[in-house]
């Protein structure tokens, strides 16, 4: 009676394929490793037209060329261009008309006065231009909507636009000195009456009549001399 089959050859391929899995295994890690350590040394490696065409938009040039654009659009009295470079937002707490408006109700006390743009910080869709202008620095704030950066009122003027009219807006603008010389002292609100609806009726309508002749002026009869009897 024979004895039940040696197993060594089986015994020797199952090492061998035991060992394969273990090189296969080591492999994969380091390959693993390896792309580990150039997504993270190298981020921009993946996918290079949204970070391109995102760096392009939010560059320094792009909100200077906005920022530039809505401010000559300002300073050269175009207040509805103005407006059009509004952000959603803000556009929604004064109507266009109401907008431009203001400034025939009380225009500003300088045209033509142009902003020269000195500084930009950007973080993320948010901007602070820092823009001169009569020589007076100023900070403007811009947002990154639809495409493109368009202008931000600050927070005061936003509250301004909601609680008070351009009406108010301009009478207090009025009183404390803020406009123009062709801003109307203020606003009337009735016809005056005060003037004569007719000619002067002091203008003779005949000629007068001529004066006396020197000879015709009155002569005075002496005082009758009292008696000395």
């Amino acid at each position: 009676m024979g004895y039940p089959p040696q197993h060594g050859r089986s015994q020797r391929g199952e090492t061998g394929r035991g060992v394969a899995a273990i090189l296969t295994m080591v492999v994969g890690v380091l390959v693993a490793a390896v792309v580990t350590v150039v997504a993270v040394f190298n981020p921009t490696s993946g996918p290079k037209g949204a970070h391109t065409s995102q760096g392009a938009e939010h560059s320094e040039s792009a909100v200077r060329q906005a920022a530039q654009l809505a401010l000559d659009s300002y300073s050269s009295g175009s207040y509805g261009d103005f407006w059009d470079l509004w952000s959603a937002q803000a556009q929604g707490l004064v109507k266009r008309e109401d907008y431009v408006r203001l400034f025939e109700l009380c225009p500003p006390l300088s045209l033509d006065t142009r902003f020269t743009v000195s500084d930009i910080t950007i973080t993320g869709d948010d901007a602070t231009v820092l823009a001169t202008g009569a020589g007076e620095a100023e900070d403007f704030a811009f947002v990154f909507e639809g495409g493109s950066w368009r202008y931000t009122p600050s927070s005061r003027q936003q509250q301004d636009y909601r609680t008070k009219t351009v009406d108010q807006l301009a009478q207090e603008q009025r009183s404390a000195g803020a406009c123009g010389a062709a801003a109307p002292t203020s606003p009337p609100t009735a016809p005056l009456t005060s003037t004569p609806t007719a000619a002067p009726t002091a203008a003779p309508t005949e000629a007068p009549a001529s004066p006396p002749t020197p000879t015709a002026s009155p002569t005075y009869a002496p005082a009758p001399t009292p008696s000395l009897s």
